[in-house]
């Protein structure tokens, strides 16, 4: 490894870390942590989810994600119902509590993501996306296939309502 990958390692490492103090500061004012908060999120725009799209979803093991799931099912903000068509898997939705949480959370959120991405020109947004999209698709473990496709907000992320959930 030359000393240019090692800084853009490093680099990657910084602009991740800064990105997620920025969230951890504003997700623990409603008593969230990050996984929680996007579990709230995959769970609202993917109704009847199961435990495997939702850790695909969340880049992490089938393990986290349902401990982070049994942990939001005790303080009921998902619930669960058995999949008819496959009765060994779980489809999970959102309570109302849920709901209530993710719509009190969410538009402050997204303000706070415009307040930090407005430090960049419309054009070096422009750049840094392309940029950032070769650079996911990269590093993926299927290269070329999440190019430009990967939502970790969903396709209208300023927008999450009641009136998408369906129960």
């Amino acid at each position: 490894m030359n000393q240019d990958s090692l800084k853009l390692y490093e680099s990657f490492k910084a602009v991740f870390l800064h990105i997620d103090n920025h969230e951890k500061a504003y997700l623990t004012q409603f008593g969230l942590n990050i996984p929680r908060f996007y579990v709230l999120i995959h769970v609202s725009q993917n109704p009847g989810i199961n435990y495997i799209e939702l850790s695909d979803r969340m880049l992490c093991t089938k393990s986290n994600t349902t401990r982070v799931v049994q942990g939001m099912l005790k303080e009921q903000l998902i619930t669960r119902e058995v999949d008819p068509k496959d009765r060994r898997c779980y489809k999970l939705f959102l309570s109302d509590k849920g709901l209530a949480l993710l719509d009190r959370v969410y538009p402050g959120f997204i303000e706070d993501i415009q307040k930090l991405m407005s430090r960049f020109s419309d054009d070096e947004t422009s750049r840094f996306l392309r940029a950032s999209q070769y650079i996911e698709s990269s590093l993926s473990p299927d290269p070329g296939a999440n190019l430009g496709k990967t939502q970790v907000l969903g396709g209208d992320a300023g927008r999450i309502s009641g009136t998408e959930r369906s129960d």
